[in-house]
């Protein structure tokens, strides 16, 4: 009988399944928490497999409220996890294991939104379920999830890029945890909704407000997810037709606040033709069930690629009768790179912050690859000439960071935003792609994509795999070498005639301008092609420079009457020339092809801040440069001048003037000649603005005086000239025009004007006005961009400077709250127009006392403190050779 009792125990036990609960556990202490939560990357142990989210979201309300359950796969046994969860009233969590649910606790340790949720037993290895009840504020400061009014109406939108989500979703926030994403909105019944996936059901709830239920999205990072409620306007664009690629059509669909749903033609109707290219160019599909286009009332950046939803500030795609040239080729350039992001960057995702240049390196460079396709005579690879340049004038510091930064800290992520990630991560591909073909290059995108869809890949794995690829480890070889470390390359040039031919001698190292600690040992793998001329022939010759040091031959050519050492423009790199090199490179300046006069413009600019170029040349230099047929190249020559202007601020120069208004003169010439209304807004600009022609000033004026009387009239006055007209005003008009100013902007609907409203404003030097524009600042009544845009305005003019600075210094704090949260760490860089160690002094001081509020600024207090060191260094050593070489009439 006992053996009978004990094999019935034995049998029972086998059917109970152990407990996925182990022993219980102690709640931890915060100083423990604190000393051990990640500042950065999570571990990995927790990895979420799926999420149901359910929230309430009504823009007309001050909260918001939200339940999730996430399905995690915990790799090894733990008495809780770290995930995210920024300012949430978490009201109830709940952990269930092994089909058991027990209570949880919850704790957000640092400002970051790092989150321990503690388990009351150790929980094994396996899957969980975390369920999650909460509810939040709406955010003021367009991050998160944020409400803003526009026109009477009220609206909610989910800004998630970069660590964003967790301040309306706890969730595993960080790019690397991928899944799907089961979302329900309750919202008012008289309200869209917009998510990253179409609708599957909308149904009554409680009363005055809809149950809407999207699909299950695709697997997605956090910062993709798109939540959008309010009074939208729909515009339905047809769809994207099946094509060999593709079995399903795409619904193109646009969204904007009510009574602007027309303004979205322009940018709908050549969105179709862009998805087509980047189809082709990969050889893959476009990843989603839908697209639409929503252009948000508020928006802290310019667009954002949400998976399926592209949220765009409505300043940048809303377009009517009135936008100009400008403005529409700034719209597809944007849009461009939007649309590239759903392949790289939501369809294909970095798996954390440092490898940013992934998606926003490939989205930059696609942007000139897809306009160049769509518009061949668009200037678009002049643009991406220009791009890169601007990247070097922040490459150049010393402070710099790499394209691959290294990122240990939250709060260090939003700095990887910054032109050297867009602009030099697009140079660099660029290069890569001219040098090795479109052909190779653009297929082993495609086949990147697709070994990587749904999921998230490194540089490592992007180097490996564009190298299998096209079968060429020398373009992850010299990719790497450019994204890895900061800096600027500077190739040292000879050319050395023989009796068997040209060579061209290369020398490498970090450029470096006068003052710059940077060290100058750096080694990069560059690709170098360098074109020539001889009496009527002509070549260019190239090769991969690996060695810091090397010698390569001018194929077919005996001696060169000149040699440029970046043929088309596309490498990144600048170069100076030994012997008389640079003169007869300038004395052929206007022959060359646009992108390799603007590399010469802008290796001979910075030669002279290294010290290596006189001030007479490159204004002879510039001189020339201004006779260039292309207008790109000319007007990059006005903006040197311009920044002349400002750097030698009441100098009496009249040669600098001269030539400035001499170089104008042949641009409205190109302008007449061409139909050019870019340039034509350029020039108009330049002349009321800078030189301040009386004649530019009173036209514009009077256009925009005109149009203030009667916005429906039919004035001749695009868009790009809105902020020039105003300022035109303000100058003139005193008090009265500022009210006036003031009265538009309540008036007008035109996202376009408003934005310029604060350009003008911010852009006042008279000390009343500068007073009044100082008070908007304090009010931030224009709203959180304007607000910083104003204040950027005033520390740049030297007539404003020093009351900006009174004023920061005094009110800091209310600042930093009344400005786009993600735009803190930027204010340090409102001090780099300092060109004195008082200034220095002065903003060492401010960011000592309040450098805590304003996370994540410390590369950008650095730069500022770089860049007015060089400005005195450059102020000591090149003022008196440039006062010298302009004051002479030409």
């Amino acid at each position: 009988m006992r053996y009978l009792a004990a094999s019935v125990l034995l049998l029972l036990a086998a059917c109970v399944q152990p407990s996925a609960f182990g022993p219980e556990v102690r709640a931890v202490p915060m100083d423990t928490l604190r000393e051990a939560a990640p500042g950065g990357q999570l571990s990995g142990v927790a990895q979420p497999v799926a999420y149901r989210v359910e929230m309430k979201v009504d823009p007309r309300e001050t909260h918001f409220s939200g339940r999730v359950l996430i399905d995690v796969n915990l790799e090894a046994s733990s008495p809780g996890i770290w995930m995210h969860g920024a300012d949430l009233d978490v009201s109830s969590v709940k952990v269930t294991a092994g089909g058991e649910t027990r209570p949880a606790s919850w704790t957000q340790v640092d400002p970051t939104g790092v989150v321990w949720v503690g388990f009351p037993n150790r929980v094994h290895a396996g899957g969980i379920t975390l369920d999650i009840d909460y509810t939040a504020a709406f955010d003021a400061n367009l991050a998160g999830l944020f409400r803003v009014e526009e026109k009477g109406e009220a609206y909610a939108l989910a800004k998630s890029e970069s660590i964003q989500a967790r301040r309306f979703l706890p969730s595993f926030d960080e790019p690397g945890f991928k899944a799907p994403f089961d979302i329900t909105l309750i919202v008012p019944d008289d309200m869209l909704a917009i998510g990253n996936t179409p609708i599957a059901s909308r149904v009554p709830d409680q009363a005055g407000y809809d149950r809407v239920t999207f699909l299950r999205t695709r697997p997605l990072s956090t910062y993709l997810l798109s939540v959008a409620v309010g009074n939208f306007e729909k515009v339905s664009a047809g769809t994207i037709p099946v094509n060999a690629l593709r079995d399903w059509p795409v619904p193109l669909t646009g969204y904007a606040r009510a009574g602007k749903g027309e303004e979205l033609d322009a940018i709908l109707s050549i969105t179709p033709a862009m998805v087509e290219f980047f189809e082709d160019a990969l050889q893959q599909p476009y990843p989603y069930e839908k697209l639409d286009i929503i252009a948000a009332p508020q928006w802290p950046s310019g667009a954002t690629e949400l998976a399926a939803a592209i949220t765009y500030r409505e300043s940048r795609i809303l377009a009517n009768e009135k936008s100009g040239a400008l403005f529409l080729r700034s719209m597809k350039g944007v849009h461009a790179h939007e649309l590239s992001h759903m392949w790289f960057g939501d369809l294909v995702t970095p798996p954390w912050w440092d490898d940013l240049w992934l998606k926003e390196g490939i989205a930059s460079w696609a942007e000139p690859a897809v306009l160049g396709f769509l518009e061949p005579d668009g200037g678009h690879d002049i643009q991406a000439v220009a791009d890169a340049i601007s990247a070097m004038q922040l490459d150049s510091l010393s402070s710099a960071r790499a394209v691959a930064q290294p990122i240990t800290e939250n709060a260090d992520i939003r700095n990887a935003y910054d032109a050297i990630t867009y602009n030099k991560g697009q140079a660099v591909l660029g290069m890569v792609d001219a040098w090795f073909g479109p052909e190779a290059f653009r297929q082993a995108l495609g086949r990147y994509i697709a070994e990587y869809a749904d999921g998230a890949a490194d540089s490592a794995e992007f180097f490996k795999a564009i190298g299998k690829s096209t079968g060429n480890r020398d373009i992850g070889r010299s990719l790497k070498s450019f994204v890895t470390q900061n800096g600027v390359p500077l190739l040292e040039t000879e050319l050395q005639c023989t009796s068997i031919g040209a060579k061209v001698t290369l020398e490498q190292s970090r450029y470096r301008p006068l003052g710059s600690d940077a060290d100058p040992a750096r080694h990069w793998i560059i690709p170098v092609c360098v074109s020539w001329r001889e009496g009527d022939e002509s070549g260019r010759s190239c090769t991969l420079m690996q060695a810091r040091r090397q010698v390569m031959s001018l194929e077919g050519a005996h001696c060169p009457d000149m040699y440029h050492p970046n043929a088309n423009g596309t490498g990144y790199y600048r170069f100076n020339l030994a012997g008389n090199g640079w003169d007869r490179l300038i004395s052929t300046l206007p022959d060359l092809p646009a992108t390799e006069a603007l590399t010469a413009i802008d290796s001979a600019q910075a030669d002279f801040a290294a010290g290596k170029m006189d001030a007479a040349t490159l204004r002879r230099l510039l001189d020339i440069g201004a006779a260039h047929e292309d207008s790109a190249v000319a007007s990059a020559v006005l903006n040197l001048y311009a920044d002349l202007m400002d750097r030698l601020d009441g100098a009496d120069l009249p040669g600098l003037q001269a030539d400035a208004e001499a170089a104008t003169e042949r641009l409205w010439g190109l302008m007449e000649r061409d139909g050019d209304k870019e340039l034509e807004a350029s020039l108009t600009k330049f002349e009321a603005v800078i030189l301040k022609r009386e004649a530019a000033r009173e036209r514009l004026g009077a256009e925009m005086d005109k149009w203030l009387e009667d916005p429906d009239s039919d004035v001749n006055l695009s868009s790009d000239l809105y902020a020039a007209g105003l300022s035109v005003l303000l100058d003139e008009g005193g008090e009265a025009a500022y009210d006036r100013v003031l009265t538009a902007y309540d008036t007008i609907d035109d996202p376009a004007f408003g934005q310029s409203v604060a350009m003008a404003l911010g852009g006042v030097t008279d000390p009343a006005q500068a007073a009044r524009t100082r008070g908007l600042i304090a009010s931030a009544e224009l709203g959180p961009r304007e607000t910083y845009t104003m204040a950027l305005l005033q520390m740049q003019a030297p007539e404003t400077r020093a009351a900006m600075w009174a004023f920061l210094e005094e009110n800091f704090p209310a600042f930093l709250k009344a400005i786009p949260a993600q735009w803190k760490r930027r204010t340090p860089g409102l001090a780099a127009y300092f060109c004195d160690t008082g200034g220095l002094e002065s903003l060492n001081s401010l960011f000592e006392e309040y450098g805590d509020l304003a996370e994540g600024h410390e590369r950008a207090l650095s730069q500022a403190r770089e860049q007015i060191n060089l400005c005195i260094a450059q102020k000591a050593e090149t003022e008196a050779d440039l006062e010298a070489a302009f004051a002479a009439m030409p």
